[in-house]
């Protein structure tokens, strides 16, 4: 429900998603997206990716409303502008390796991947937690930080 809030409050045209798994999250994420926007979704694992890539098309997403992109976040990111043409992201949601949290938003960043304004949505960051991020969305300055609680999830 946090998710589906921000994108009706934000319409992002462009979103960049963390950890594609086998897909749920992503066409949870497209479902929610204005017209024109795009989502862009990294997953590491082939195997996740593959099965994510069934989903997302049966759920009747194009290539060019969601782009999958297979591999490691820390080598993707910085080629997202120039080999996917992702200028800059509107929304960032990440729900993938928790202890890549802080590099990947590092690495977005320095490559200057986040638009002005941009939403940073982080999973779990509680629970399994990921303390190194959090601290540093607290107190960097560059974020105005709020913690969402909710249900675990299993």
């Amino acid at each position: 429900r946090i998710v589906e809030r921000v994108l009706l409050e934000r319409a992002p045209l462009r979103v960049l998603e963390l950890g594609t798994y086998c897909g749920y999250g992503t066409v949870l994420l497209a479902q929610g997206l204005p017209p024109g926007a795009r989502l862009y979704t990294i997953e590491g694992d082939p195997r996740h990716a593959a099965v994510a890539e069934k989903v997302i098309r049966l759920a009747g997403f194009s290539e060019q409303t969601v782009e999958l992109i297979v591999g490691p976040s820390e080598e993707v990111i910085p080629r997202l502008r120039e080999k996917h043409g992702l200028m800059n992201a509107n929304l960032v949601f990440m729900d993938h390796w928790k202890r890549c949290y802080l590099r990947d938003l590092q690495l977005l960043e320095s490559h200057q991947l986040l638009a002005e304004g941009a939403t940073i949505l982080a999973d779990n960051v509680l629970f399994p937690g990921a303390p190194h991020f959090l601290q540093y969305a607290k107190t960097c300055g560059k974020y105005h930080c709020k913690v969402h609680r909710s249900r675990l999830e299993y």
